[in-house]
């Protein structure tokens, strides 16, 4: 039951859609909950139920879109709830607080799921219709700059903070820890990208499967913190040898490395793997296989006919 919970609770906060409908359902929550309040006027009322209904009427389009997800889209309905929440605002009953705070909820999703200049651009969109909703109470200037200031003073920092977070818990997820290289679950991603690019603008993609030899002796013979210590040697070599344009090494597992050479031939992607070769930490090789795209086989398929180049290559290290 608790694996229940906890995977039904990630699928809400890895998919943005669906944490999108939470956010809408809970601003037609806040508006319900305010009806009873009283609002001044009758027409304060209606207006209130229109923003009520529109809530609703995202929560149910984005439920219904719950596993197909657009930037583009999530950030014009995060415009839409923006514009949702000042209207509301400023006929709420007490517009230094009441649904202002739904201005907090708007920077936390963004934080979550935007890019930084996006995240950036819909703190300041919702700052500056704040700003019309206090002009519109005719307060003091004071008022004004308090009233301001608690709301999005708050919703700065706590959206910088959830950024950092998710930024963090983003980049540990796809990264290696040891080597600092991206793990087998950005390898993963990256080949896909770059297939798909490599389609599109019909250009050459090659890779590379690499594999440490003998890493087992290393480990027997002087512990596992040196052979830790060679694989970071290989990194760190690697790294400074690929262009950074676009070649991509990642950490697979083990001792057993990727690289993906966007924009390379058989002959370009041999070259890279000379200059890898002349890596050799602590006098310890590396075999590689290699295999260009025949723009018709998967992802997979590629690899395997990297990695049957590279077994062959470690045959004939062994002969050797």
């Amino acid at each position: 039951m608790r694996d229940e919970r906890r995977a039904l609770i990630e699928s809400i906060i890895f998919n943005p859609n669906r944490c999108a409908v939470i956010f809408f359902l809970g601003g037609a929550v806040a508006g319900i909950a305010a009806l009873p309040g009283g609002h001044e006027s009758h027409r304060s009322m209606i207006i209130m139920l229109i923003l009520i209904g529109c809530a609703l009427v995202g929560a149910t389009t984005w439920w219904a879109l719950r596993d197909t997800s657009t930037a583009w889209g999530l950030q014009i309905s995060l415009v839409i709830s923006t514009g949702i929440v000042s209207v509301a605002a400023a006929i709420g009953p007490n517009v230094h607080i009441n649904f202002a705070v739904l201005y907090i909820w708007a920077a936390v999703y963004a934080a979550l799921y935007f890019r930084p200049v996006a995240v950036v651009l819909q703190i300041g969109l919702a700052g500056s219709a704040y700003i019309v909703v206090l002009i519109t109470a005719h307060l003091s200037l004071r008022s004004l700059l308090d009233a301001w200031t608690s709301i999005f003073g708050t919703a700065i920092v706590l959206s910088a903070v959830v950024f950092a977070l998710v930024s963090l818990l983003r980049r540990s997820s796809r990264e290696d820890p040891l080597t600092r290289l991206a793990n087998r679950r950005a390898w993963e991603e990256r080949i896909d990208e770059e297939l798909e690019r490599s389609r599109r603008n019909k250009t050459p993609l090659s890779l590379a499967v690499i594999d440490i030899d003998n890493f087992k002796a290393v480990n027997d013979r002087d512990g596992h913190q040196a052979g830790d210590r060679v694989l970071r040697s290989f990194a760190d070599g690697w790294v400074g040898t690929v262009r950074g344009s676009g070649d991509f090494v990642a950490r697979l597992g083990g001792d057993e490395f990727g690289l993906l050479a966007p924009g390379s031939d058989e002959a370009g992607l041999q070259g890279i793997v000379k200059r890898f070769h002349e890596i050799s930490p602590d006098n310890v090789s590396c075999s590689i296989g290699t295999a260009t795209w025949d723009r018709n086989e998967t992802g997979d398929d590629l690899f395997g006919r990297a990695d049957e180049a590279m077994y062959r290559a470690k045959r004939d290290w062994r002969r050797s």
